[in-house]
């Protein structure tokens, strides 16, 4: 497994997505919501990696639609990290590469993904499938 860093621009917030795929072989999502447009978010994310998530202080999330996932952002500087979700006490997220430092990626090979037709149950059905497993650090809450 590889170790890819990230972090906000104040540094309150950081990141670590472990997978063992190259980034060439990462499946980049470009959601076409309202939301995920606005904000520019290119996701990836591993079944079988990790994504560690820490914070200096409580995290910034946001929710709409569904409510079924966090959109989670840094509460200093409002850099946007991605999304989160519980499954049956399972945490798991997807990550919006922009985060990531040192990490040479092609954007527009980001395939446009459509979610709005999707129920509840399917979503949640994706997200066990695809979604990375997530471990959340709040080290000054």
């Amino acid at each position: 497994m590889t170790d890819y860093l990230g972090r906000c621009h104040c540094g309150a917030v950081t990141v670590r997505f472990r997978t063992e795929r190259e980034p060439r072989r990462w499946p980049l999502r470009r959601c076409t919501c309202s939301f995920c447009v606005r904000f520019g978010g290119v996701y990836t994310s591993d079944p079988a990696g990790e994504i560690g998530l820490r914070s200096s202080s409580a995290l910034r999330t946001y929710q709409f639609g569904q409510r079924t996932a966090d959109f989670v952002f840094c509460p200093t500087c409002g850099v946007y990290f991605g999304a989160m979700t519980d499954v049956d006490g399972k945490k798991l997220a997807v990550l919006n590469v922009r985060v990531l430092d040192e990490v040479t990626l092609d954007f527009t090979a980001a395939q446009p993904m459509d979610f709005d037709d999707e129920s509840v149950e399917l979503r949640t059905a994706r997200r066990l499938r695809h979604w990375t497993p997530l471990v959340l650090s709040l080290t000054g809450a």
